[in-house]
């Protein structure tokens, strides 16, 4: 991948910033990269074509694989927040999708 976004790095910090302190702990990161690593090997499965980005129905099915079984509505926002005009997600749109959702639920 092209690594992370600013956003990206904000929400993954927000999300595992247990103390408080805008910053990660040794304890705090490796938590966040076993994360990233499952979030990598869901996106890899889930990328049938191997092009770096997965779609909107491969999104379903990549949330679903993470734990998360959406609506029709919230599915269709997501998509319209994160995919590309394409309709299309990379890794980093991918991880911030997972990340906004593990904070909401």
């Amino acid at each position: 991948t092209k690594g992370f976004s600013i956003e990206s790095c904000r929400s993954m910090v927000n999300l595992m910033d247990k103390d408080g302190n805008g910053k990660l702990g040794l304890v705090e990161f490796n938590v966040l990269w076993n994360r990233i690593r499952n979030y990598l090997s869901i996106f890899r499965k889930f990328d049938l074509d191997k092009s770096g980005s997965i779609s909107a129905y491969e999104l379903r099915l990549a949330l679903e694989a993470a734990g998360y079984r959406l609506n029709k509505k919230l599915h269709e926002l997501l998509i319209t927040r994160y995919a590309e005009p394409d309709l299309a997600l990379d890794f980093d749109s991918f991880v911030c999708c997972l990340v906004r959702l593990e904070t909401m639920f």
